[in-house]
């Protein structure tokens, strides 16, 4: 009864979120992919590029002059990501490549810094867990980052993880270093609906230990997070997720302790339901950063939502 009401709640879920572009339960804005790749698939959506401009107190909306870029493979998968600073006053980007195997999953994960490109290679087991990871430096035939085409490529580290369900409730993941040595154990626990409700992970060497949290609401979506750093510290933050009524992300507020720091809100295209901003507000200087996003489509289609919403954004 335990696992069919397990698979009932994942395939309601599953089913319910193909109507969201961001993916629900992921790191939002991280570097591993978090868009929903069967709303990106089904919407033909080949880009979508964000600019970012801020709004200080008593101050007008200023362009920051920099900018993020996805690009997406017809099947719904993101190719590679762009985001753009300033360094020492010149303008600078930050390029990420993505390469998949036959399950859909991430197995080459290419970055740009500032002395090249450096590359996480995955390996995963049948049950899709990730047994292996390799990271390398990766010397580019051509002088732009903006080009990318491997020339040589040395490994430098070799991270591996093996696993072990000990119950319904329970599993373990163990970490080995470049020397096949366990440094780390990390212990999940599930509900009884199948639900991961904490991480906990401790460092064989020395007294380091962390702990994530999570709740879900109602629809099985993730509501509240809590991160413990280092729990000897004792220090948390939090972060709470809301929703509208179709299970769009509207908002995510973020505490330090008890205290309310920042907020990202999350506004959609009433016609579309495209993401077109996102506003990020530091509570205490009541600092604004928005980035509105605008599309393109693989039929050479094109969607200016950030005309639309600029009379939403305060």
């Amino acid at each position: 009864m335990k696992i069919i009401l397990s698979i009932l709640i994942i395939l309601l879920t599953t089913i319910s979120s193909q109507s969201q572009i961001l993916g629900i339960n992921k790191p939002l804005f991280s570097d591993l992919p978090f868009f929903n790749t069967q709303f990106i698939k089904s919407n033909n959506i080949k880009s979508i590029t964000g600019s970012i401009s801020s709004k200080k107190v008593r101050d007008i909306i200023r362009s920051s002059g920099t900018d993020y870029h996805y690009e997406f493979s017809e099947d719904g998968k993101l190719a590679f990501q762009l985001s753009s600073h300033f360094s020492k006053g010149i303008k600078d980007s930050t390029i990420t490549h993505y390469n998949y195997d036959k399950s859909g999953k991430v197995n080459t994960k290419r970055k740009s810094d500032s002395y090249g490109y450096y590359s996480y290679h995955y390996k995963y087991d049948s049950s899709n867990q990730m047994i292996l990871q390799t990271y390398c430096r990766d010397e580019n035939k051509f002088n732009s980052k903006n080009k990318f085409e491997l020339k040589k490529q040395y490994i430098i580290v070799k991270d591996s993880f093996s696993y072990k369900r000990t119950s319904d409730e329970q599993s373990k993941k163990i970490f080995y270093n470049n020397y096949g040595k366990k440094f780390k154990e990390q212990t999940n626990y599930y509900d009884k609906l199948g639900y991961l409700t904490e991480e906990y992970t401790r460092f064989v060497i020395g007294t380091n230990k962390k702990k994530l949290t999570y709740e879900y609401d109602e629809n099985g979506r993730l509501h509240k997070k809590d991160i413990y750093s280092n729990i000897a510290q004792n220090k948390k933050t939090t972060e709470i997720y809301t929703y509208d009524d179709i299970g769009n992300i509207l908002d995510i507020k973020y505490y330090d302790s008890e205290e309310h720091t920042s907020t990202k809100q999350f506004l959609y295209d009433n016609k579309t339901m495209l993401l077109s901003a996102m506003i990020i507000e530091d509570i205490n200087t009541k600092f604004l950063r928005i980035i509105k996003y605008r599309y393109t489509f693989h039929d050479q289609t094109i969607n200016l939502t950030d005309s639309e919403t600029s009379s939403k954004t305060p």
